[in-house]
């Protein structure tokens, strides 16, 4: 049982590490096919395409420990008198791919702790902000009419001088303002403001994007960090287009999104280009559904499967043997 574990964990390496590295080189592609999407399926052909490398494996590993039903797939190769299918027989035959295997038995278990760790620093941050916050009131403020009957989600106030508005928690999300954006923004800005933040509560976008933190850790950093900006950049644009649902206007969510940037440190370079970039988003016509993206994916994932599952065994085998 220890050595099919640890060949499992040699291929499962091997294939991941190959894999996410063919997604990284390859990301300017993927670029290319969402540019003109939507924001919602943007969102869904990025997520899918970081776990793109984790599937590959997944079915690769799979494959290559059920021969039989590798079919073509399987590299045909000869140990001794066995010729026909059979699983690969590295970490009992060589010490060198026993001690890798431990290693990265090794590094497996220390990631699960780093994820760990940082889910309880986010708890515990969270408990602080939530200590001091109050729940709050959407028609504290004299400025705000009675007359305005727009339904406005619920939300904790934090005393601030910045004007803050954002979503935090991971399983159960909450919307925290602080208490001079409330003073600033009349009635229907501040309901606009909470739109958006209830469209990442209820999308749970802080969660997916832990998620794909840690899909893509083995990715060259440049393009890691391009797909986490870009996917953060859709998710903006799709609360956007969830407060325009609403019944609010483009220039309504242009000029609140404009104020609150002109008073924060967003206002540098890259956030002014990120700003652009929602309100070019808010202004064009509804863009296009395009298939592209997914049959870009379906490509990748049949190509890597077959690829993978004919050479990671005589891989192992001249590596290890």
């Amino acid at each position: 049982m220890i050595p099919e574990l640890a060949d499992i964990a040699l291929a499962s390496a091997l294939s991941l590490s190959a894999s996410s590295l063919l997604a990284a080189l390859l990301w300017p592609l993927l670029q290319k096919t969402v540019r003109t999407v939507t924001p919602q399926q943007h969102t869904r052909v990025l997520m899918l395409y970081a776990l793109l490398p984790w599937v590959v494996t997944f079915w690769v590993v799979f494959l290559l420990m059920n021969p039989e039903l590798a079919g073509a797939l399987q590299s045909t190769h000869c140990h001794g008198d066995v010729c026909g299918p059979h699983v690969p027989d590295v970490s009992s035959a060589s010490l060198t791919g026993a001690i890798l295997a431990a290693a990265i038995s090794a590094l497996l278990l220390i990631t699960v702790l780093l994820l760990n760790r940082q889910l309880q620093r986010g708890r515990k941050r969270l408990a602080t902000v939530d200590l001091f916050s109050t729940a709050g009131d959407p028609c504290s403020d004299a400025r705000h009419t009675l007359s305005d009957t727009h339904h406005t989600p619920d939300f904790r106030l934090i005393h601030s001088p910045l004007l803050l508005a954002w979503c935090a928690g991971l399983w159960r999300p909450r919307v925290y303002i602080s208490s001079a954006l409330q003073q600033q923004l009349n009635h229907r800005e501040l309901s606009l403001v909470l739109q958006h933040e209830y469209c990442h509560v209820i999308r749970r976008d802080n969660l997916r994007k832990v998620l794909l933190q840690w899909l893509t850790v083995l990715w060259l950093p440049t393009a890691r960090r391009a797909l986490r900006a870009q996917y953060d950049l859709a998710c903006e644009q799709l609360c956007d287009a969830y407060a325009a649902s609403q019944g609010y206007q483009a220039d309504e969510i242009t000029a609140v999104m404009q104020r609150l940037q002109a008073n924060a440190d967003a206002a540098q370079p890259a956030a002014q280009s990120t700003s652009e970039q929602r309100t070019d988003e808010l202004q064009r016509p509804a863009s296009q559904s395009s298939a592209d993206g997914w049959l870009l994916l379906v490509a990748l994932l049949c190509s890597q499967v077959a690829v993978f599952s004919h050479w990671l065994h005589p891989l192992l085998d001249t590596l290890f043997l």
